[in-house]
């Protein structure tokens, strides 16, 4: 681990949801207008945060990007260069062990790695997750929000 420089700005910690990182992995060059908060979401995380994950919200993404349903959006060969790309910068932590957080316990894998990660924020359009508004000091928030949050 390196030391950060005191006049470095501190990155925030950020949990991005497999819906995120999905909608964003399925763009093209020409991002629609309602997929603009997701595209600026991941890329402000990829620059001046940092992503982390579990092995399981880890899974859940390899698991669910290389379905075949997604070949009409993007090459398979694309959607692995994301995965490959993502899976080397994003810091993986072990989850905290968690009671059921969330409606559905599938979301609990992403509050539990915002709480080992003591994460700032965990960005979502999952409307369960979104919810439970908060865990620990972990604001889970929509995109659009989670930008206007970080200016």
């Amino acid at each position: 681990m390196t030391a950060t420089p005191h006049h470095a700005v501190q990155a925030f910690r950020a949990v991005l949801d497999t819906n995120i990182l999905i909608g964003y992995a399925l763009l093209g060059s020409e991002v629609p207008r309602r997929s603009l908060a997701i595209q600026r979401s991941v890329e402000a995380v990829r620059l001046r945060g940092a992503a982390f994950v579990s092995d399981a919200t880890l899974t859940e993404l390899c698991t669910v990007l290389l379905r075949p349903n997604f070949d009409r959006y993007r090459p398979a060969a694309e959607r692995i260069a994301f995965l490959t790309a993502f899976a080397a910068e994003a810091r993986r932590v072990e989850p905290v062990p968690v009671e059921r957080l969330c409606r559905d316990p599938d979301d609990d894998m992403f509050l539990a790695v915002a709480l080992a990660a003591d994460a700032d924020w965990l960005v979502t359009v999952d409307r369960q997750l979104l919810s439970v508004r908060q865990v620990g000091r972990t604001r889970i928030l929509r995109p659009e929000r989670f930008l206007d949050a970080i200016g």
